[in-house]
């Protein structure tokens, strides 16, 4: 029994130490980040999402409409284990295919999400924009756009 208790305890410690490793500054570290919040996102880890976002953290929508980091962390607990919400996701994003354009400024990335819909041109779908702080990348902003209808 005090096996598993300590193995259980050195389990804890590494998965923990692992969470809070830090990431590097660079664009494939950003892109992970933005994957991460996405999976949280459908899978309702709102304690992610909250982590993840800075308190000053703002989604402004192709409308215009602004949206705040408690609003966001509200809908991703609202939706927790959802299988419905889930494959929505999925098919949107496989209707919507995009990839990750990301430019570095020091502790700030810029992360544009472009269509890579056949005859689409290059339109950006979304832009995030992350901020590194106490060693990982954290999301500030983020703008969408209505290149997709």
């Amino acid at each position: 029994m005090r096996a598993l208790i300590f193995l259980y305890a050195f389990l804890a410690g590494a998965i923990s130490n692992a969470a809070f490793a830090a990431e590097p500054r660079t664009a494939a570290a950003v892109v992970a980040a933005d994957d991460a919040w996405g999976s949280a996102e459908v899978m309702g880890d709102a304690a992610f999402v909250d982590a993840l976002l800075m308190p000053e953290y703002r989604s402004v929508g192709a409308d215009g409409h602004v949206t705040d980091k408690a609003t966001i962390v509200a809908h991703t607990r609202s939706h927790a284990k959802s299988p419905e919400f889930a494959a929505k996701v999925v098919a949107w994003k496989d209707a919507h295919p995009e990839r990750a354009d990301v430019t570095l400024f020091g502790d700030t990335a810029i992360v544009r999400w472009i269509s890579t819909k056949p005859g689409g041109g290059d339109p950006v779908a979304s832009c995030d924009v992350f901020v590194y702080r106490g060693g990982r990348w954290r999301a500030i902003y983020s703008q969408h756009t209505s290149v997709f209808g």
